[in-house]
């Protein structure tokens, strides 16, 4: 990805992608609008994520072995930190 180093992830967006493929999602418009960002945003995750050998982007998204690890470790931080019972809602404005 050119400008890699410009990129610093939000690790909370990252948790919520890896979670909705976890979950199922496998389609990139999908995944783009349930984790609420706009596809040209998703899209840089997502190479991010690939880059990282995070997640396989074939004909559907699914999580590596890595990306499972990196979820769970993610929730787990996330849980400390936060007092929401259910990680990833969103609340609408």
């Amino acid at each position: 990805m050119s400008g890699e180093e410009d990129f610093l992830p939000d690790f909370y967006v990252i948790a919520r992608i890896l979670a909705l493929i976890k979950n199922g999602v496998r389609k990139k418009r999908s995944l783009a609008l349930m984790s609420g960002l706009n596809y040209h945003r998703f899209q840089r995750y997502l190479d991010y994520l690939v880059e990282k050998g995070l997640v396989k982007d074939d004909e559907e998204i699914a999580l590596t072995p890595k990306g499972v690890e990196l979820l769970a470790k993610l929730e787990e931080l996330i849980r400390e930190i936060s007092s929401r019972e259910n990680l990833f809602e969103t609340k609408r404005r």
